[in-house]
C-alpha cells in the first residue's frame, strides 16, 4: 500500500470537505446573527404558538424550538438555557423540547450538508420532522401531565 498517496488523499479530501462545510455553515451562521439582531426570530416564532398547545408547550418554548431546529442544537441550547434562567420553561417543557430535538435538530444545516454529499434532502427532512412530531406527540400524551397552557390568549386545561 502506498501510504503517502493514502495520507495525501485523506488530507486533500478532508480539506475539500471542510471547504464544502464552511461554504454552507458560515453564511448560515452570519444569517442567524443578522436575523436575530433584526428581531425576526421572535416574530417568526410567534407564528408557531398555536401549534405548541398540541405538545403541551407554552409560547416561551417556541423560540428555543425554532432556533434549535433551524440553526442547531448549540444555538438552541443557548436559547433554552436563557429561557430556563428566566424561569420561562417548566421541567416538563424542557423534557418535551429534548424529546423533539433529539430526533430533529439543525434541519437546515444537516440537510444541506448531506445533500452536498449526495443525500436526498426531502426524504431526510420529511422523515426527521414526521418522526419527531409523532414521538413527541405520544410522549406528551402519555408522559406529561395535563397543565394549563398559555399561548398568547389561548388557554386550555386539556389540550390533547
Amino acid at each position: 500500500m502506498d501510504w503517502s498517496a493514502f495520507f495525501s488523499e485523506a488530507l486533500w479530501g478532508s480539506l475539500d470537505m471542510l471547504k464544502t462545510v464552511a461554504m454552507i455553515l458560515f453564511p448560515l451562521l452570519i444569517g442567524v446573527e443578522i436575523v436575530d439582531k433584526l428581531g425576526f426570530l421572535d416574530k417568526f416564532s410567534s407564528l408557531f404558538n398555536p401549534v405548541l398547545k398540541y405538545f403541551k408547550l407554552s409560547k416561551y418554548a417556541s423560540l428555543p424550538l425554532i432556533v434549535a431546529q433551524v440553526f442547531g442544537i448549540t444555538y438552541g441550547a443557548g436559547v433554552i438555557i436563557r429561557s430556563v434562567e428566566e424561569d420561562k420553561l417548566s421541567a416538563d417543557e424542557l423534557m418535551t423540547l429534548a424529546v423533539f430535538l433529539v430526533i430533529c435538530h439543525a434541519v437546515v444545516e444537516d440537510t444541506l450538508l448531506f445533500v452536498a454529499i449526495g443525500g436526498n434532502g426531502l426524504v431526510m427532512l420529511g422523515s426527521r420532522v414526521a418522526l419527531a412530531i409523532v414521538i413527541t406527540y405520544f410522549y406528551t400524551k402519555y408522559f406529561v401531565k395535563n397543565s394549563e397552557i398559555d399561548v398568547e390568549g389561548l388557554s386550555e386545561v386539556d389540550c390533547c
